[in-house]
């Protein structure tokens, strides 16, 4: 693996989140490309996302417990974001080239593009917060005029300076939904992380997105005896009718600014057939 570039900055406080949110906004506007983005899932939590000639990697990870049957291989970015240092949600060792690697909160710009990270607790239940538990850090961006926020596996419920932090309102939400409240028996002990599917359907009460893509949930890459999340069915039937599914016979998509949703949201469900 070749040296690559760690940027790192201090957790940006609830103090300085107006100046936050102005600066991103101005970024945001600055920011309104053209054109159009691929959205890439590689499982669980892992995306490849594309546009206006920069390429994001989110959440490499190595592969095992949940991610147990993909392949684990990744494309070369430009820039790769990580949401912790857990082998599930930020696994660098085998990354291609010489990318420029995001991963403790703060604003930081790269390729032209402005990054807000956000610190968040990974723990989904009170009872478990304070534990010595790797933190977890979501990312906000705009790329092509669509704004993304990927909140890795978080389990901290969303409050107005969280949203604040990212920028307001984005288009488009990488959501945890398969969270249980399961202990994990592993050594070292973990609390159960990831949102709960109604935590999860909470979130978007305050975050409003168009477009929701759910992550962290049990797939068919699970190694049973070790993965304890629930099925993505358990979030979109909270749901009901209040958001328009859809299910993809592929692991990937295509969005643009002008081709968001303007009424209902919309529910994107990647298949996993192509990583397997």
């Amino acid at each position: 693996m070749k040296r690559r570039q760690f940027i790192q900055t201090a957790s940006a406080s609830a103090l300085g989140a107006i100046a936050s949110y102005s600066l991103f906004n101005g970024n945001r506007a600055a920011q309104a490309q053209t054109g159009s983005v691929s959205v890439q899932w590689y499982g669980h939590t892992c995306f490849f996302v594309r546009g206006n000639g920069v390429r994001i990697l989110i959440n490499p990870y190595k592969a095992g417990g949940c991610t147990a049957g993909y392949q684990g291989s990744f494309p070369e970015a430009d820039i790769v974001l990580i949401t912790s240092q857990l082998f599930d949600e930020g696994y660098i060792e085998n990354l291609k080239g010489n990318p420029t690697v995001l991963w403790q909160a703060g604003q930081f710009e790269a390729e032209g593009l402005v990054f807000n990270g956000i610190s968040m607790d990974h723990a989904n239940l009170e009872r478990y917060r304070g534990w010595r538990f790797p933190g977890n850090v979501a990312w906000s961006w705009t790329m092509a005029g669509v704004g993304f926020l990927h909140l890795g596996g978080a389990g901290e419920e969303v409050d107005i300076d969280d949203f604040i932090l990212a920028g307001g309102a984005a288009d488009v939400v990488m959501l945890p939904v398969g969270g249980t409240d399961a202990h994990v028996n592993s050594s070292p002990s973990f609390p159960p992380k990831g949102y709960l599917p109604s935590q999860a359907v909470k979130a978007l009460d305050l975050l409003s997105p168009k477009i929701i893509i759910p992550t962290h949930y049990l797939s068919e890459a699970a190694a049973d005896e070790s993965c304890r999340l629930n099925p993505v069915d358990d979030f979109l039937g909270l749901l009901g009718d209040t958001v328009t599914a859809k299910r993809l016979g592929t692991n990937q998509t295509q969005l643009s600014a002008s081709g968001l949703p303007k009424d209902k949201a919309e529910v994107i469900v990647f298949s996993d057939r192509p990583l397997l």
